[in-house]
């Protein structure tokens, strides 16, 4: 696995003031197209903290932290996800960057579909990663139990839960999961989300009209994700790139951290200079 990125490899905080409330980031690199990360539900920028070094090779590479989570505004208006996306379209030209690669996992791959719906013009590609929002059923009550563990050790089991083996980082996804839940604001706020944006789809919902999305599309899955299953093939966009990881769970991104950011860092290089 990586090392996490450090100041080593220039990286840098900030909170972007934007409309609809602040919006902190983190930022690496610099030139070409950027690439933004939207990370999952009760997640924040950090869970990019393998992948954001090898990404910001000849680019700039921005995770930011979605409303309700992280250090971004608690403020999450109706719950709607995809409502969303103006306010990261606030944050995009905050940062001066005019067009970037969207990255999105789980709730960010949701998020990042409906960004590039709004604003085509401004999404070079789209990247979803073991995403919400596909049409197939995902665990509801998982994500109820997140977001208010009892205790240490429920918080720890709801970590195990993300990832397909044994790991390191689950004591401290189960603290930070705990004390997430801890604070009645935060708390609150996902819950919002979780009532007005997926308890109506728990067993499926609408199928993505494909279509309407413009850009070139890659979608990767860890093999033994248990929050969202493997979609069925006739929900995907056709003829787009499919990456399955084996020995990974919902968070391939972190467990297979390697061969992951490397298919996305080829997706994003051959989508900088498509074939006439």
């Amino acid at each position: 696995m990586p090392r996490p990125v450090s100041e080593g490899s220039r990286l840098r905080a900030g909170v972007a003031t934007i409309a609809g409330g602040p919006a902190a980031y983190l930022s690496v690199g610099s030139g070409g197209i950027p690439v933004l990360l939207l990370h999952g539900f009760a997640g924040d920028r950090l869970t990019w903290q393998f992948n954001l070094s090898a990404l910001s090779t000849g680019r700039r590479a921005v995770a930011v932290d979605l409303p309700g989570h992280g250090g971004s505004t608690c403020d999450v208006g109706s719950g709607r996800v995809s409502d969303f996306a103006p306010w990261l379209v606030a944050f995009l030209d905050a940062l001066e960057m005019p067009r970037v690669h969207l990255v999105g996992h789980s709730m960010g791959g949701y998020v990042a579909r409906e960004l590039a719906l709004r604003v085509p013009e401004r999404v070079v590609s789209l990247t979803l990663l073991s995403s919400a929002g596909l049409g197939t059923p995902f665990d509801l009550g998982f994500l109820r139990r997140v977001v208010a563990p009892a205790d240490m050790a429920e918080g720890k089991a709801c970590a195990e839960h993300l990832f397909a083996r044994r790991s390191p980082l689950v004591p401290r996804v189960g603290e930070v999961l705990h004390a997430q839940g801890a604070d009645p604001v935060r708390r609150a706020a996902l819950q919002r989300i979780i009532e007005a944006s997926f308890a109506e789809y728990a067993d499926g919902g609408p199928v993505v009209d494909w279509n309407r999305y413009p850009m070139p599309i890659q979608i990767l899955w860890g093999r033994e994700d248990r929050i969202i299953p493997l979609p069925p093939a006739d929900r995907l966009p056709s003829g787009v790139p499919f990456h399955v990881f084996d020995a990974a769970g919902h968070l391939p991104h972190i467990e297979a951290a390697s061969p992951v950011t490397a298919a996305i860092r080829a997706f994003l290089n051959r989508c900088d200079s498509p074939s006439p």
